[in-house]
């Protein structure tokens, strides 16, 4: 079913209700969506907005034009729920917002687990660096499900449960950034080491019980990552 869009960014909320349909099956693998004309109707709105959110689709490989117009949904892993399709609509003082809120919750985050760790958790933060360290260094891939398991470890050794909750609920917009981010590393040894070296540092303050070097390790890696995606920014205007 589609809902007539609000106020928000119209191109936003057209790429949420598509995605979502994609997902669930109401536009099935191999099946020809609504024209744009068709879908500006039912949303509500001009062809722009319809036209920049299968724009966004298209380059993500869930869809693809098809020859004498229209498109087709193609078949898509679920890593594609997870691409950086959310940063291209997102705006800027929105994923600015969500890396400040980042820097300021895993900072505390990373300072609490050092001191309130239990040794099992411990364990799960190291096999989530490690899995991250393989994954980035050695399989060559994004490494951003271990990323988020990284982070989310962390998370739960605070013994803050609203901290993991939060997370959890800005999973995909969270995810986004860290495909956007991380991908932008692909054959890049010297940056996949960076970051690599930057989740090491942290693991170890926890792991030595040293809440200020944890918080601080934390937040250079996350003042890097804003930095980064700054750069990212510039460069697309360029």
């Amino acid at each position: 079913m589609i809902n007539k869009v609000t106020r928000r960014k119209a191109s936003h909320q057209v790429l949420a209700q598509l995605k979502a349909g994609i997902h669930d099956g109401t536009y099935p693998v191999g099946d020809k969506l609504p024209s744009e004309n068709e879908l500006a109707d039912a949303f509500g709105v001009s062809r722009a907005p319809v036209r920049e959110a299968l724009g966004i689709l298209e380059v993500g490989g869930i869809i693809s034009s098809r020859q004498g117009g229209g498109h087709r949904v193609e078949q898509h892993s679920l890593l594609s729920k997870y691409e950086p399709l959310v940063m291209e609509v997102a705006s800027r003082s929105e994923v600015e917002s969500l890396l400040e809120m980042r820097e300021v919750m895993e900072q505390q985050a990373a300072s609490m687990a050092a001191q309130r760790r239990s040794e099992q958790e411990l364990q799960q933060i190291e096999q989530a660096f490690l899995a991250f360290r393989h994954t980035t260094l050695h399989d060559g891939q994004i490494g951003h499900q271990q990323d988020y398991l990284f982070h989310r470890a962390i998370m739960q050794a605070s013994h803050n449960p609203f901290f993991v909750q939060i997370l959890d609920n800005m999973h995909e917009l969270y995810l986004g950034v860290l495909v956007y981010s991380l991908s932008r590393n692909l054959g890049r040894a010297d940056e996949r080491q960076r970051v690599v070296d930057e989740h090491e540092r942290v693991w170890l303050a926890i792991k030595a019980g040293d809440a200020a070097a944890a918080a601080g390790s934390m937040q250079h890696h996350l003042s890097n990552v804003r930095g980064k995606l700054r750069r990212l920014e510039q460069e697309g205007k360029a």
